[in-house]
């Protein structure tokens, strides 16, 4: 943390610095219980449509974080993100509020009064912009998921040599109601558990075709840096903003998004946090879930191409076998999760992993709460549960991920309830899909000890742009030392 006296920062020099004066304990109701010199100062890197709709608010809400540098080299998504913070700071203090702006993030990285980084990006620079903020001696909370893993290996990597807090940004094992129903499957009130059955949203097909074409690029972004470690593609319109996700320049798509929350609580319920499933099997049948991906059609040789605007699939359909013999069907449908045991099932489902209501084959399973001798997942957790029962725990988005990453970073906690290994051990699920049916393999094996693919088909995954791939110049891990400038 910054440990500077308020005295201090007011001297500091606007016009040299532009440091926005630490906010009186006070102002934010806190009566002094969290001194200014004791807040997360924040870096926000990415402000996008995720970034001022959900971090940004959940930081604003937290007590103990206070934002005081924003960053987007969109400038039309940077002022939004600028106006947010200021008004907000200013409407609490009664005073003037200026955040530091910047279009590279860089900068707020080497700035000395910046604690801790929120990486809100495409997945094409979640991992190198955690990577150099953490060797420039930031903490870290980051979106995910990876983009390969490689990348996912090299961030476990840094973590471990820097001690830095790095956590992976999803509030699921906050929601009280998540906790419910882990605790319900590994206190075997399902009796053992036999399948999960894991619900994931269709990727996106439904935005309409008028700006698929290449078009110049808008002078208010900066592509080039937008675009960073990932080729220079022409610039099209539906494959940046918000649907970048569906081309595999930035993103694995939909798949390993959302199953970086439902596939990571079915690891979650089935105590599989340290060994992801040791085998995936094609399921082909299904014509509502049959996957495709645009421009493989041309070979897999130069894939993906340059002049498709998407190329991730937007239907998916695979089993995963656990080496506890736990199967986990994965499909995409309405999002939602299944656990069953051979004495019940449990069932959340809902429009997200933060808002979904439980069902059981029976009520007495529902009500059943563990006691002081039982496994209990929220213990240690309660200063940042998310409540879901009105009166009880942190309400709404005022909890949760920000409140956990903060409180590590204060305390020393090193160790988040979503540490960059289990980022990895997740991601190993949703990129291991694509990769085999990408491929059209029947099945794909991984070896979790060794971290690489086993078996029939390993030569080929082991080769795959989603386990490696070669980043652009000068975004590379190779040049990061050099953007260290923290003297």
């Amino acid at each position: 943390m910054t440990h500077l006296t308020r005295r201090q920062f007011l001297k500091l020099s606007a016009a040299s610095l532009s440091v926005p004066a630490l906010i009186r304990s006070s102002s934010l109701g806190l009566d002094g219980s969290v001194p200014a010199n004791e807040r997360v100062t924040m870096g926000v890197l990415g402000c996008g449509l995720h970034s001022t709709t959900w971090n940004i608010p959940l930081m604003l809400a937290n007590r103990e974080q206070q934002i005081v540098a924003v960053c987007d080299p969109d400038a039309e998504h940077l002022a939004k993100a600028e106006n947010q913070v200021n008004a907000f700071y200013a409407k609490l203090t009664g005073q003037e509020y200026k955040v530091a702006a910047y279009r590279d993030f860089r900068d707020v990285v080497n700035r000395k009064d910046v604690d801790a980084v929120d990486v809100i990006t495409p997945d094409h620079w979640h991992v190198l912009m955690s990577v150099f903020a953490m060797k420039a001696g930031k903490h870290v909370i980051a979106e995910k998921p990876v983009l390969t893993l490689r990348e996912g290996q090299r961030l476990m990597q840094v973590q471990k040599e820097t001690g830095k807090v790095f956590l992976t940004a999803s509030q699921i094992r906050t929601v009280d109601t998540n906790q419910q129903l882990v605790n319900i499957c590994r206190n075997k009130i399902i009796g053992n558990l036999k399948n999960i059955k894991v619900l994931l949203p269709f990727g996106n097909r439904k935005r309409g075709s008028q700006d698929f074409e290449v078009r110049p690029i808008p002078e208010t972004l900066d592509y080039e840096l937008w675009t960073g470690p990932a080729p220079l593609l022409p610039y099209i319109p539906a494959r940046v903003h918000v649907s970048w996700r569906n081309h595999f320049a930035y993103s694995g798509g939909t798949l390993p998004d959302w199953a970086a929350h439902y596939v990571n609580w079915a690891y979650w319920a089935n105590d599989s946090d340290r060994t992801p499933p040791v085998r995936l099997t094609a399921i082909t049948e299904n014509p509502q879930t049959r996957y495709e991906f645009p421009g493989r059609e041309r070979g897999l040789e130069n894939f993906p191409p340059a002049d498709v605007p998407w190329t991730t699939t937007a239907g998916y359909d695979f089993l995963a076998e656990f080496r506890n013999g736990v199967t986990m069907h994965v499909w995409s449908d309405n999002p939602g999760i299944k656990f069953e045991g051979d004495e019940g099932w449990v069932l959340a489902k809902g429009p997200s992993p933060y808002d979904s209501t439980l069902t059981a084959s029976s009520e007495s399973i529902l009500s059943w709460t563990p006691g002081p001798n039982d496994l209990d997942v929220g213990r240690g957790l309660e200063y940042c549960m998310v409540s879901r029962k009105p009166g009880k725990g942190l309400q709404g988005v005022k909890g949760g991920e920000h409140v956990h990453f903060s409180h590590c970073v204060k305390t020393g906690q090193t160790e988040t309830y979503y540490p960059a290994w289990l980022g990895f051990n997740t991601d190993v699920t949703a990129l291991a899909a694509n990769i085999m049916m990408l491929n059209d393999f029947p099945s794909i094996e991984w070896d979790a000890e060794n971290q690489k693919f086993t078996g029939e088909n390993a030569e080929i995954a082991n080769q795959s742009f989603l386990v490696d791939r070669p980043q652009r110049e000068p975004w590379t891990f190779e040049n990061v030392d050099s953007w260290i400038n923290v003297g």
